[in-house]
């Protein structure tokens, strides 16, 4: 894989646009990415590892926030790079998951994440769905996301931590980098068949020792510590022999029974004719008592037969004479009721037949009829006066509201001149708004100008102190240093002197002669390592006065800024003035605001004239109409008023004598319907009256009275009929009955003991019972255990197989498990791990020898771990100056980053390996160099010129000021108040 261009927006702390061609800058196959603490060194790998996978490394990835805080919140945060993945180029772009304000309302909208995938060789179709540029992108680089983060992006911090850590920890992040999935599902199949397996063997053991206890139960004997086939059957044979018993038993008690059910039957027979016999006898006594009542139902049902078809027409003859009381008194009361009525008592006082009554209706009748017309037109007066008090009514609301009207439209003019004044001076103040916005915001940068270079004043003085104490403190450790080096020296000299003998050569320049010995005291000198100590002080100061250095020149370079935008204003008229502007400003927003409501108050003003105008004038002419519609109602209730009072003579009205003559026809009415049905009613008593004294003659009784004595219900005739004839069914059932012969000899028989023999079969079927339940219980329980003791030696024979499978189940799958007989606490999977691992420390063994000078190379540990943790994955280090293993964790800080790197690079190797031989063009080395001396920082230099050999970049990240000396390609992070930004230092030259 080779990185070729990326472009990077509102992207972290990059809020603007930013790009780097990283052909241009590992065009030498080294390049520095460096810059302050926080400027974004970390996020141009991130963005890398964004624009390839959707996501960034480690902990960054949880908080998912990648849109930049210095960008305009809705600036689209994007990433696009360019590179080559085996063999073939594509163009990605990718923007995160991110929020932007609403383009209508308050509040934010989330924006999804999108991506799309280019073959800029056109190899292939363009890809616009995140999973498959995901897919097409792992399928390439043949490595996963967490893979690629630590072969290729290679965190020395993360490595330094596995150099140090347990086994258990080390297998996490091997996991991450191979595939031992496959055999961590052989570890569970394992654990699962065993599982299955020893299920499998407990449910057999359970089956088996769950029909030992359905036997036992059955039994009723005591089970063995181990149950076994004798038992079983000397279990069955027992309940077979019980069996046989009760069977024998329950035979003999049914015959005992049937011999008794034969007995009692023969007995209950004869008892049941005696008991007949007995009571027939009885039956015909109590008849011959009751003989005289039953002569006198007879008699008093033979007379109610003879009155019962006169007994209806007796009571219609009183019914009648009932209803001709009633129809005298109606005709009564009709004739009273016409006299109360002056035309009616006349006609009543005359000679008032039929014919007078129907004279009198027809007069009356013509009457109303003719007084009809005028009553309708009487009948609407009311609507009449109703609708001419509703006009004058009308009129007078309508007069008033236009006066209303009128006085408005007087007084309007000065209303509207007003608004018309308050909207141009309004209109004038808008206009200014602008203006007034621009020279109020000028002020108020100017005064924020004021108060920045207060406090960057103070901020330069207590900066230049702290140069000043740096510059002290600098000078005195450099005067420090070079007064023990020259100690030193001295103390060599004095030392290499001391050592000289006459006639033997100099170790220095190997002369014999020795004519002037350097001398002094040898216990003033130092040695290397105070001489190494002030040094380490020297540069502390050196790098505190350059840190000093920085920050006055950056406050300067702040103060001349705040200067330029001061431009020699004094603060006081600034203030005053952006005082005044503000002020300003606020009226013309204010008159902004309302310019649209006065002109909306015009219009509204304008409108309202003009619909007023034009309601006076509908009213003035439907005032019109009403007062013409006023006088023809007037006219119309003066005539009518006229036309009653001639045609009545002013005694009624018309509808009164309407009412009048209407009662008259219908009291007339009445008075004939009366004596009609009066007329009727006598009538009828006379016949039916008639037919009664015929009916009685022929009956054989005197009157009505005789009659309705003799009468009786239907209900009455029946029970009389029936207690005849009930009285004549037991007297012969009673005959029938003690006519048999069987019931005479059983009357003549001694008394049967029914009681004994049935008391002797209920205890000759309890007996049969008993047995027959003792029987059954027997038989259950011999079945019952023919099929148990079967399904025992079923079950007995099955086990044995089940726990020799299980046993080699268990044991493989604790082996692969790291448990039971495995004595490095190993599982497959750890196994797996450990060769891996041991190919890492192979490959990476060669990068720690050249890097130590051949001092270390690594070892693989397979000992298990201390307090029973899991092994095999341990690693040390060889000391070939002592021939020592030792431990990684006694490794110096700079030997610690050796090893840290080596192990990065050897891991690098072999992921690259197994991913298919795929080579990693580019990769980058973070952090880690200020732990090394000058001669520790060449050989590392040498094995990463080693790794640029065959085209591969190498980027280093790091602020180490000697790298940037070593590395002439460099790409420099620089941080501001608005966002960082990216300045490329190529061979070429600085863009």
């Amino acid at each position: 894989m080779r990185l070729h261009h990326i472009r990077i927006r509102a992207f972290g702390p990059f809020a603007d646009e930013v790009t780097v061609d990283f052909d241009e800058l590992g065009a030498d196959g080294l390049f520095l990415l460096h810059g302050q603490t926080g400027a974004g060194k970390t996020t141009v790998l991130d963005a890398v590892a964004f624009a390839l996978f959707g996501r960034v490394p480690g902990a960054r990835d949880t908080n998912r926030r990648l849109h930049s805080d210095h960008a305009a919140p809705e600036t689209i945060p994007q990433v696009e790079l360019e590179a080559t993945v085996g063999s073939r180029r594509l163009h990605i772009t990718r923007s995160p998951e991110h929020e932007r304000p609403k383009k209508r309302g308050d509040g934010k909208r989330k924006i999804n994440a999108c991506a799309s995938l280019v073959w800029v060789d056109g190899s292939g179709p363009d890809l616009t769905r995140i999973p498959e540029i995901g897919e097409a992108v792992v399928r390439l680089l043949g490595m996963s996301a967490e893979q690629f983060f630590q072969v290729v992006l290679l965190p020395q911090g993360d490595f330094a931590r596995f150099l140090r850590a347990h086994s258990d920890e080390r297998e996490e992040l091997l996991e991450r980098l191979f595939d031992t999935e496959r055999f961590g599902d052989l570890e569970e199949w394992l654990r699962d068949r065993a599982r299955e397996s020893a299920s499998s063997l407990a449910e057999q053991t359970g089956t088996l020792d769950r029909i030992a206890g359905q036997i036992v139960a059955i039994s009723g004997t005591q089970a063995p510590a181990e149950p076994d086939f004798d038992w079983a059957q000397a279990c069955l044979d027992t309940a077979r022999q019980t069996a046989a018993s009760a069977l024998a038993e329950s035979t003999a008690a049914q015959a005992a029974v049937e011999q008794a059910e034969a007995a009692h039957e023969h007995g209950r027979r004869v008892d049941d004719l005696r008991r007949r016999g007995l009571q027939a006898r009885d039956r015909l006594a109590r008849l011959t008592e009751g003989e005289v009542t039953l002569t006198a139902a007879e008699r008093s049902r033979r007379l109610a037969l003879r009155a019962a078809p006169i007994a209806p027409l007796a009571d219609d003859h009183e019914r009648v004479a009932a209803d001709l009381a009633s129809a005298t008194a109606a005709a009564d009361h009709a004739r009273d009721a016409l006299s109360e009525l002056a035309e009616g008592a006349k006609l009543c006082e005359s000679d008032c037949d039929d014919a007078a009554l129907v004279a009198a209706v027809d007069r009356w009748t013509e009457e109303s009829g003719r007084w009809e017309p005028l009553a309708k037109r009487v009948a609407e007066r009311p609507r009449l006066v109703a609708d001419i008090d509703g006009l004058e009514k009308t009129i007078a609301g309508a007069e008033q509201q236009a006066d209303e009207t009128r006085t408005w439209l007087e007084s309007v003019p000065a209303r509207r001149d007003e608004a018309v004044a308050a909207l141009r001076a309004a209109d004038e103040l808008r206009v200014q708004a602008p203006k007034l916005h621009a020279e109020r915001d000028h002020a108020r940068r100017v005064l924020q100008a004021f108060t920045d270079r207060d406090e960057v004043l103070a901020q330069l003085a207590d900066a230049e102190r702290d140069l000043l104490d740096a510059r002290e403190k600098h000078s005195a450790a450099r005067e420090q240093q070079l007064d023990i080096r020259e100690r030193r020296l001295t103390g060599m000299a004095v030392e290499l002197a001391g050592a000289l003998v006459d006639g033997h050569p100099c170790a220095v320049c190997g002369s014999v002669g020795h004519p002037a010995p350097a001398t002094g005291d040898a216990g003033t000198s130092v040695g290397e390592a105070q001489e190494k100590e002030a040094a380490a002080a020297e540069e502390r100061a050196s790098a505190i006065r350059a840190i000093a250095q920085s920050a006055v020149a950056a406050l300067q370079e702040r103060q001349a800024n705040l200067d330029a935008v001061i431009a020699g204003a004094d603060r006081a008229a600034t203030r005053a003035g952006h005082d005044r502007l503000a002020a300003d400003l606020a009226a013309a927003e204010r008159a902004a605001v309302r310019t649209p409501s006065l002109q909306d108050a015009v219009e509204r003003i304008d409108a309202e004239i003009a619909d007023r105008r034009r309601t006076l004038a509908d009213h003035e002419t439907a005032q019109a109409r009403r007062r013409e519609r006023l006088t023809t109602l007037r006219e119309k209730l003066g005539a009518l008023d006229a036309e009653v009072h001639e045609a009545t003579g002013g005694r009624m009205g018309v509808a009164e004598r309407r009412r009048e003559l209407a009662e008259l026809c219908r009291r007339t009415r009445t008075l004939r319907e009366a004596r009609r049905e009066l007329d009727r009613t006598r009538r009828r008593q006379a016949e039916i009256a008639e037919r009664l004294t015929v009916a009685c003659a022929d009956a054989g009784f005197t009157g009505a009275d005789e009659v309705r004595s003799a009468a009786a219900s239907r209900g009455q005739i029946r029970q009389w009929e029936k207690l005849l004839e009930e009285a004549a069914a037991i007297r012969a059932g009673a005959e029938e009955t003690l006519a048999d012969p069987d019931v005479c000899a059983a009357l003549e028989a001694p008394e049967v003991d029914v009681a004994g023999l049935t008391a002797d079969l209920v205890a000759a079927r309890a007996r049969r019972d008993d047995a027959a339940r003792v029987n059954a219980v027997a038989a259950q329980r011999r079945t019952d255990l023919e099929e148990y003791v079967a399904g025992f030696w079923a079950a007995l024979d099955a086990l044995a197989p089940l726990k020799a499978r299980h046993e080699e189940l268990q044991g493989l799958a604790e082996l692969v498990s790291g448990r039971g007989q495995n004595s490095r606490r190993m599982s497959l999977r750890s196994y797996v791990l450990a060769a891996r691992l041991d190919e890492v420390l192979v490959a990476a063994s060669g990068r720690l020898r050249e890097m130590s000078s051949g001092r270390y190379e690594f070892v693989h540990s397979d000992a298990a771990g201390v307090r029973g943790r899991r092994g095999g994955l341990g690693i040390e280090v060889r000391d070939e100056y002592t021939g020592v293993l030792r431990a990684t964790t006694t490794l110096s800080g700079g030997e610690t980053f050796f090893a840290s790197l080596a192990l990065a690079l050897g891991l690098a190797d072999v992921v690259s390996a197994e991913s298919g031989g795929r080579v990693l063009d580019t990769i980058f080395i973070d952090e880690g160099f200020g732990t090394l001396d000058p001669e520790a920082l060449d050989l590392v230099m040498g094995v990463l010129d080693d790794l640029r050999s065959g085209g591969r970049v190498v980027g280093v990240v790091s602020h180490v000021d000697e790298l940037r000396a070593r590395i002439p390609a460099q790409l420099h992070v620089l941080r501001g108040e608005h966002g960082s930004t990216l300045r490329v230092q190529s061979p070429l030259g600085v863009s």
